[in-house]
């Protein structure tokens, strides 16, 4: 943890470009002044979360690691060779390998400095409300900050904590203030606590004062907006507003062993009078455009990031034409076509997948999901979903009490993406599927993997069966963070 602190905080050094400090929280008069200054306009505020949310693209966060290759490789959903080093290493959970630890140290320390953001964000509402925040203001800030830590620790611990059957394990520190003093290591279920205590209290926030809680994502620019924020109250799926709070929570009491409680979270964003207007199911139409495919299927998504670079990713690691072979990343043959079955024809997400361009590798199926539009004008191109719609539906199946309950929300799910065909039987079989399936860069198969404490996982590689284990599971600390507590 002291690694973090010797960061100079990006709200400042981004917003006024001052001079760097060694240690954030050893703040020179100078860095006061400049602190000031951000946090005497509304628009610094504004501008300070904007920051948090873009950081999140580093390619050591949501960019890439956790959602384009680390745990998608983890998951084994690529076929990856030796020469690969370091994707070979995170396929065989080889975390004691020097670039492994690298990479987790890299998350790890970026992680927390956003977590350090946002406190620093949290400080200054509370001191400035009223004198520069009014109460709109005040509490959609305060909200989103809350949001923003609560769903970085959590994953967090999704990554380094225990298989949540053993949440009595120490896992990670929860960081929520300024201070230089070393938070203590708490235990996953502690961790759990302090996660859903900033959810709650960001969700009664956003509940009386968010936008999206009746008008919806307003994804689009309103050129009559006359309010003194301009369109800043728009655009609300790309920050963390109410439903996704909501969402959150269903996801973070499923892994903290609370199905009733997950169950009922879910469904407020099912059975949201609203939700037909609020956030639609994607269309046919939509979602297989010859030209203009929504592959990000937008409106579902209840959180996303806006990447005006990802069809970078797209040429980088799945463009079989521009991908060097160090790092392609291509499925086994056959494996896509046999996770969709007789779907194939039907499945709006089929259409994420076509056959490579590469000679030699006809038989292969290349992930075109974040291809360029022709339009590359439409914001739906750019989005990197981080919670949607879909993964309540598979919540909600997993924790019905009911055994038909269970199967009338996995095939609803199922019908919103083309597939009429209805599932009567094996639902823990059918799950995983639908995982697979549905969250491509997504990162959420490995963390369905991890909750369930699945023991085998098919090799991305060969046909054989990977014997999983906790240990396999849970990469250990990086080396900054157990030094300094010894």
């Amino acid at each position: 943890m002291k690694q973090i602190f010797k960061y100079t905080s990006s709200i400042v050094a981004g917003l006024l470009l001052c001079t760097a400090c060694n240690n954030w929280l050893d703040i020179q008069p100078s860095d006061r002044i400049a602190e000031e200054r951000v946090f005497s306009r509304v628009s610094g505020f504004w501008g300070a979360l904007n920051g948090v949310y873009t950081e999140m693209l580093s390619p050591n966060l949501y960019g890439a690691f956790m959602t384009v290759h680390g745990v998608e490789i983890m998951a084994q959903r690529y076929n990856v060779s030796q020469d690969q080093n370091l994707f070979y290493n995170l396929a065989n959970q080889v975390y004691t390998a020097d670039n492994v630890k690298a990479l987790l140290q890299s998350y790890w320390e970026e992680a927390y400095k956003l977590v350090l953001d946002c406190n620093n964000i949290l400080k200054n509402a509370e001191e400035r409300r009223g004198e520069v925040l009014n109460d709109k203001q005040y509490n959609l800030v305060k909200a989103e900050a809350l949001a923003l830590r609560a769903f970085l620790h959590f994953d967090l611990l999704r990554m380094f904590g225990s298989v949540p059957d053993n949440l009595d394990a120490q896992a990670i520190p929860y960081k929520a203030n300024t201070t230089v003093a070393t938070p203590e290591m708490l235990t996953g279920a502690q961790v759990i606590e302090r996660v859903l205590a900033d959810l709650t209290e960001a969700e009664a926030m956003l509940k009386e004062w968010d936008p999206a809680v009746s008008e919806g994502m307003l994804m689009s620019v309103n050129a009559n907006d006359r309010d003194n924020d301009g369109n800043t109250y728009r655009f609300r799926g790309l920050r963390l507003n109410y439903h996704a709070v909501v969402a959150l929570k269903a996801r973070v009491h499923l892994w903290a062993g609370q199905p009733a409680e997950a169950l009922r979270y879910a469904r407020m964003i099912i059975d949201n009078p609203g939700a037909d207007t609020l956030y639609p199911a994607v269309t046919r139409s939509a979602a297989t455009d010859f030209d203009n495919p929504n592959r990000s299927f937008s409106s579902e998504v209840l959180f996303s990031l806006l990447n005006e670079d990802k069809n970078n990713l797209y040429d980088t690691y799945f463009n079989s034409s521009n991908a060097s072979s160090n790092n392609k990343l291509i499925p086994a043959a056959q494996r896509v076509q046999t996770l969709f079955g007789d779907d194939q024809l039907s499945d709006y997400r089929f259409h994420w997948w076509e056959a490579s361009n590469t000679p030699g590798e006809a038989d292969l199926l290349m992930n075109v999901r974040f291809r360029k539009l022709e339009n590359t004008d439409l914001a739906y191109g750019k989005l990197m979903p981080l919670i949607r719609v879909s993964e309540m539906y598979l919540i909600a199946a997993e924790c019905a009490t009911e055994e038909q309950a269970k199967y009338d929300y996995l095939n609803a799910h199922r019908l919103r993406r083309g597939n009429q065909v209805e599932v009567t039987t094996g639902l823990e079989a059918e799950l995983v599927k639908e995982y697979a399936k549905e969250f491509l860069c997504e990162g959420q198969l490995w963390f369905y993997y991890k909750r369930t404490g699945t023991r085998q996982i098919q090799s991305g590689s060969t046909n054989q069966m990977l014997n999983m284990s906790n240990a396999y599971y849970t990469p250990r600390l990086p080396d900054s963070e157990i030094k300094y507590r010894n």
